[in-house]
C-alpha cells in the first residue's frame, strides 16, 4: 500500500520520545468545542494539531458538530421552541446549514450550567480573561462549516484529524463528500481521516490523495491492527479506557504495540486530560503511544518542544 505523502504521519513518525499533543474538538478547556474560536487557542497553545468531528446537514452542508443533536452546544431549543423536530431531539441532520448558522454556538460553554464540557464542567470557567468571557457569551459564536475549519487549519499552518460521525441521516458517499471539501480546500496533506465506521473508514482510504486515514475503536478486539491494515488505515485511535492502563492488561498492551510495530502504524489514544506526574499521560508515554488526544492543549507530558518543526518539512 501506498504511503501518502502525509504530514500528520510525517509528525508522528519524527516525534522523538514522547507522544505528541492533538487538541481534542480544539482546546475545550478554554473554548467552546468543534468552533474556529477553540482551534485557534489550540493552535496558540502548541498543539500538534487538531481534531474535529463532521456530519451533515438536512440540505448537505457538512458542518463541525460532535452530537447527532444540536441541544447540548447551541441554542436550537430556545430559537426553534415548539418546533417538532424538537420531538426527536433537535437532530442536526434534521436542519439546513442556514438555520444552524444561526445558531449561537457559544454561550452554553460558559453559562454557570453550562452542562458537559461547559467551562464550569471543566473547572475552567473562574480562569477565563473577561474579554474571552464576553466572546463567548455575546451569541456571535457559530457552528463553522467544515470547509472553513480547514480553511482556517491551513491558514495557522496546521494539521487536523477530521472525525467523520456516522448516523442515520448520512449518504452512502460520506466519504468522498468529506474528502472532495479536503481536495478543494487544499488540505489532503495536512489531514488525517479517521472513523469508528469500518465502512468509511475503508472508503476514505479507497480515495486516492495525500490524506492519512484512521480507524477509531473503544476496545482491542481480537485481530484490531490486522483489521485497521486491511481497511486501509495508516493509524489506530484507541480510547483509553480500551487499554486499561495500570490495570491487568500490561501484557496485551504490549502484544498489541508490537504488532502495531509490525505494521508501522501509530497508537493515538483519547482522550487524555490526566498530566499530572506519573499520571495516565506518562503512563501512555511509557507504552509508546505517538499522540494523545487532550482537551487542554496546555498541559505538557513531557520535556519535548512542542514546537511544530516535525511537520513543517516536507515528506
Amino acid at each position: 500500500m501506498r504511503r501518502p505523502a502525509n504530514r500528520v504521519l510525517n509528525g508522528l513518525a519524527k516525534r522523538g520520545g514522547r507522544p505528541l499533543l492533538i487538541a481534542h474538538r480544539g482546546d475545550s478547556f478554554h473554548a467552546p468545542e468543534n468552533t474556529l474560536e477553540a482551534a485557534r487557542l489550540g493552535r496558540d497553545a502548541g498543539a500538534f494539531a487538531w481534531e474535529l468531528d463532521v456530519q451533515l446537514t438536512r440540505d448537505g452542508a457538512l458542518i463541525v458538530l460532535h452530537d447527532d443533536s444540536l441541544i447540548r452546544t447551541t441554542n436550537v431549543a430556545i430559537v426553534h421552541q415548539g418546533d417538532p423536530r424538537g420531538a426527536r431531539g433537535f437532530l442536526a441532520c434534521e436542519f439546513d446549514l442556514a438555520e444552524i448558522a444561526a445558531l449561537d454556538a457559544g454561550s452554553w460553554f460558559v453559562a454557570n450550567d453550562g452542562g458537559p464540557r461547559s467551562a464550569r464542567d471543566f473547572g475552567t470557567l473562574e480562569s477565563l480573561p473577561g474579554s474571552r468571557l464576553a466572546q463567548f457569551a455575546s451569541g456571535g459564536v457559530r457552528v463553522p462549516t467544515l470547509a472553513r475549519a480547514l480553511e482556517l487549519t491551513r491558514e495557522l499552518d496546521w494539521l487536523v484529524n477530521v472525525e467523520i460521525k456516522a448516523c442515520e441521516c448520512d449518504s452512502e458517499d460520506l466519504a468522498a463528500q468529506v474528502l472532495a471539501v479536503v481536495a478543494e480546500t487544499g488540505m489532503s496533506e495536512r489531514v488525517l481521516i479517521s472513523s469508528f465506521d469500518r465502512a468509511l473508514v475503508a472508503a476514505a482510504a479507497a480515495i486516492p490523495g495525500d490524506h492519512a486515514v484512521g480507524l477509531l475503536s473503544e476496545t482491542v478486539d481480537p485481530g484490531i491492527v490486522d483489521l485497521a491494515a486491511t481497511l486501509g488505515a495508516h493509524t489506530l485511535n484507541l480510547g483509553e479506557r480500551a487499554l486499561a492502563i495500570g490495570e491487568t492488561h500490561s501484557e496485551d498492551n504490549q502484544q498489541l504495540i508490537a504488532k502495531l510495530s509490525e505494521h508501522e502504524m501509530p497508537l493515538l489514544v483519547y482522550t487524555v486530560n490526566d498530566h499530572a506526574p506519573g499520571g495516565l499521560a506518562d503512563r501512555l508515554a511509557e507504552l509508546g503511544a505517538s499522540a494523545l488526544f487532550t482537551d487542554d492543549p496546555r498541559r505538557s507530558v513531557g520535556p519535548i518542544p512542542r514546537c511544530l518543526d516535525p511537520f513543517h518539512q516536507t515528506p
